[in-house]
């Protein structure tokens, strides 16, 4: 069978794979054919809320909260404003409100798809939750919690969140509420939402951290959402638009239909492709993928990581380049917390479970020192597989969520 991975910028994996070494394929779900349509559709029939144009009227301010994560993020913030001005709101009341990235790159300005008279007047912001003077007191949650998030968020009439509805291992699933809190909250909330992963749920367990995170939004008044389901490469499988936990249910069972993959058996190999994508190509999506294969893959196995990486490690992948065993790496990071600590913790997890060979464009001194098996090129990939007695491919693995039936 012939198997085509995605990864990096523009760059395709080829293999032939013997049907009896075939274990399961995870392939990209084709992205929609026409975008514009899509949007329009998902604004004039929203779920279980009224069209995006009732929801204002002239004089609001209006904040878009847009998760950086987004794909084709310009163009729905094009498509909202239209809305919005033809609703009589001016630009000059709208705002754009995004977090800081995590990221390796620099964000992208949401609002480059609008015309320049237009752009000129909608303000475009990055929070910095270390300013407190960009932060403003909501209200305290049931637990106790004192909330505060951006000043702009809540001196807004009207708010707006724009995002993807993806797997996560902290809240089991990223989207709607999940970009107000903490990423446009206080520097304390980052160090609370430390740590929260656990990487023994599945997705669709409880998880308390999502639930602080809807309340945050319902202290907040915020109910109504614009979400996409990727489709891998930065495209797009479809729109969502209406009320924020219509759009998380429907995005969730979208999610199941087209980037779950579950198997009945481990796999020798697990080969996962890692393409760039609106979030950018960071260590970020290479843990999220290496997770998903450390799922699929036998005990002392081989996890073949596919991407065009460069970035510099950050201080939690550093815990583990100076550690003797990778496992020696989780109570230190446990307890100081990196901001990498997520994507660190999921490769110190997966080189205890198994071996983690990776083709990047990181040093292979630096990939040595990480304790994975550096990649020259793809014929070293093609080796690993004829060798394997069993093989799992994903493309498009940092969105996927892969695990073996109990």
């Amino acid at each position: 069978m012939s198997i085509s991975l995605h990864y990096g910028q523009r760059r395709v994996y080829e293999c032939d794979c013997d049907p009896s070494q075939l274990q399961a394929q995870l392939a990209l779900p084709h992205p929609t054919a026409d975008f514009g349509a899509d949007l329009k559709t998902a604004f004039e029939q929203p779920l279980d809320f009224p069209p995006l144009s009732q929801c204002v009227v002239p004089g609001d301010k209006v904040v878009l909260a847009v998760d950086h994560h987004t794909p084709r993020a310009a163009e729905i913030v094009d498509a909202v404003c239209e809305i919005l001005i033809a609703s009589g709101i001016e630009p000059g009341d709208v705002t754009i409100l995004q977090p800081a990235s995590t990221g390796n790159g620099l964000l992208i300005d949401p609002r480059s798809q609008l015309v320049d008279s237009i752009q000129a007047q909608i303000e475009w912001e990055i929070h910095d939750p270390a300013d407190e003077n960009q932060n403003a007191y909501v209200a305290t949650t049931a637990g106790g919690q004192r909330i505060y998030l951006s000043r702009n968020l809540v001196e807004a009439d009207f708010v707006l969140s724009i995002g993807q509805i993806t797997f996560d291992p902290v809240m089991g699933y990223r989207g709607t509420n999940s970009v107000f809190y903490p990423g446009l909250s206080s520097a304390d909330a980052f160090g609370r939402a430390q740590g929260q992963g656990h990487s023994e749920l599945g997705p669709d367990e409880e998880r308390p951290f999502r639930q602080l995170v809807d309340e945050v939004a319902w202290l907040l008044g915020t109910q109504v959402s614009v979400q996409v389901i990727a489709a891998g490469r930065g495209e797009v499988l479809t729109v969502l638009s209406g009320a924020n936990e219509s759009v998380l249910r429907r995005g969730i069972s979208l999610l199941g239909d087209h980037w779950r993959l579950q198997v009945d058996e481990r796999a020798e190999v697990v080969v996962a492709a890692v393409s760039a994508d609106a979030g950018g190509h960071s260590w970020e999506q290479f843990g999220t993928a290496v997770a998903n294969a450390r799922r699929l893959v036998t005990r002392g196995g081989r996890i073949v990581i596919l991407s065009e990486l460069s970035a510099e490690p950050g201080d939690g992948m550093q815990l583990i380049r100076g550690s003797d065993e990778p496992r020696d790496a989780i109570q230190p990071l446990c307890d100081l917390s990196p901001p990498d600590l997520i994507p660190a913790l999921q490769l110190a997890d997966a080189l205890d479970w198994a071996e983690v060979h990776l083709l990047s464009h990181v040093r292979d001194s630096i990939v040595s020192e990480l304790h994975m098996q550096p990649l020259a090129s793809e014929s070293a990939v093609d080796a690993i597989v004829a060798e394997a007695g069993s093989c799992i491919f994903l493309d498009g693995a940092q969105h996927a969520y892969g695990n073996v039936r109990s």
